[in-house]
């Protein structure tokens, strides 16, 4: 009898034991909205639609569909909005310690708490991590994007504080903040975007005003008509040259008396601020830091970085170069190309040949604004396939279920060391067939956009 109520404790106890280790993988976030076709993966095999209300767990992999968007609430009431076409796992995420998001593709928007900040100031409340780059978020409004194809990663803060910086493959987790420590401080309204031919991200540069003020509206990844494209203009005085505004305070009112023919006679005293600050933004290669123009253009997408040109003009308003010949941006805050020009999904500029011949890559080289050719005098090549798809960029939040997307989780989780996750696993299916790893080589197409 002693032995069988034994038993009856071991079966008990045990099963708790066994409901709770389930239950080890905590729910840290709740979705609270979904549209499109949204899948996830959790830690203990469980797959499936995302759905409304739904809660996730610690080590959930999750992956959107074009016209796809997710909100996340986590349980520190921070959200993060996913974009469509994007693939991210919740590394970690507690209230009381950095969580870790790891960023396979696509992009992000979060919102970190104010109460969560009241953390140490001085130590990352969130890490976010793609294959190339770590960003530790110590302020409240950001925007990352990272693209598996360019390999390029591209972090746009609206509000608050991060620090960026490269990772080099196998790096475990335990040292995070030691490496964002020793990375890009980037302020509201910077960019910086990590690139394989540079060894650190760029110097953070102010971002031009018009994309930054686009993406700062557009939370949920919309994408705009084209023919709501802004185009970028410049703020200076007609009769007036970037050169002229740039200088001292004294040859501006020269030459305004000259086009506008009134006495200007103001004090000095700004004159120092202004020619520091000048300075500052046109940009500067010293060794590994490349710092852009502020004034920058980026696509987003694929994080090709288009910098103010020597024809551009200083605006004092803004503080930043502005050019009328490198494109413009949509009411999403999306770079458009200048006419005659396309991106390619592998992140390539290209120029096309109107009588249908080989398009031309743009072979875009970060240089100071007054030493940046125009983008009609950056140097190109030949591109040897003809056939090159437009990088339209992600699709917008909608309704559409992508079908092929109807049984994309297939193989186990990831396991809880996460020391290697910055290879991205192939846990995905389209149609019926694992992807394969990329090759050495891409074959790349050319849709040209008639309008």
């Amino acid at each position: 009898m002693n032995i069988k109520k034994l038993l009856l404790v071991i079966l008990i106890v045990g099963g708790s034991l066994f409901a709770f280790s389930g239950q080890d993988s905590k729910k840290v976030a709740i979705v609270k909205l979904v549209r499109g076709n949204a899948q996830m993966l959790a830690p203990d095999g469980e797959k499936g639609k995302i759905k409304k209300g739904q809660w996730l767990k610690e080590g959930t992999i999750i992956k959107t569909s074009g016209k796809t968007f997710v909100r996340l609430s986590f349980i520190d009431k921070s959200s993060m909005n996913i974009g469509p076409k994007s693939e991210l796992k919740i590394e970690k995420f507690s209230k009381s310690e950095a969580g870790v998001i790891n960023v396979l593709t696509g992009k992000i928007r979060s919102q970190v708490t104010k109460d969560y900040l009241k953390m140490d100031k001085d130590k990352s409340k969130l890490f976010v991590k793609s294959r190339n780059a770590v960003m530790g978020v110590r302020g409240t409004d950001f925007l990352f994007s990272t693209n598996k194809r360019s390999g390029a990663t591209t972090t746009v803060l609206f509000e608050g504080s991060i620090v960026f910086n490269k990772i080099k493959p196998g790096e475990s987790l335990r040292d995070l903040e030691a490496i964002v420590n020793k990375g890009r401080r980037i302020k509201p309204g910077e960019v910086s975007v990590a690139m394989k031919r540079y060894k650190k991200p760029t110097v953070p540069a102010k971002m031009n005003a018009q994309q930054f003020e686009g993406l700062n509206k557009n939370k949920t990844f919309e994408v705009s008509n084209e023919k709501n494209v802004k185009s970028v203009k410049s703020r200076v005085p007609a009769g007036l040259t970037g050169d002229v505004v740039s200088s001292d305070n004294t040859q501006l009112k020269q030459e305004i008396k000259k086009v506008i023919k009134v006495d200007l006679d103001n004090g000095s005293n700004q004159q120092n601020k202004v020619s520091v600050d000048m300075e500052s933004s046109k940009g500067f290669v010293k060794g590994d830091d490349v710092k852009p123009a502020d004034g920058v253009m980026v696509h987003v997408d694929t994080g090709i970085v288009i910098p103010p040109g020597a024809d551009s003009s200083f605006d004092q308003n803004s503080g930043q170069w502005i050019s009328t010949t490198n494109g413009g941006v949509s009411q999403a805050g999306e770079y458009i190309p200048p006419e005659g020009y396309s991106v390619t999904d592998e992140g390539q500029l290209v120029k096309l040949d109107p009588s249908g011949g080989k398009p031309e890559m743009v072979e875009i080289d970060i240089k100071p604004v007054d030493e940046m050719p125009t983008l009609e005098a950056v140097p190109r090549k030949k591109i040897d396939s003809t056939n090159i798809d437009d990088a339209s960029g992600p699709e917008p939040a909608g309704t559409l279920d992508d079908p092929s997307d109807s049984n994309i989780l297939e193989q186990p989780p990831l396991p809880e060391d996460c020391s290697t996750c910055n290879q991205p696993p192939n846990l995905f299916k389209e149609g019926g067939a694992v992807l394969p790893p990329p090759p050495s080589k891409t074959r790349v197409k050319i849709k040209v956009n008639k309008r």
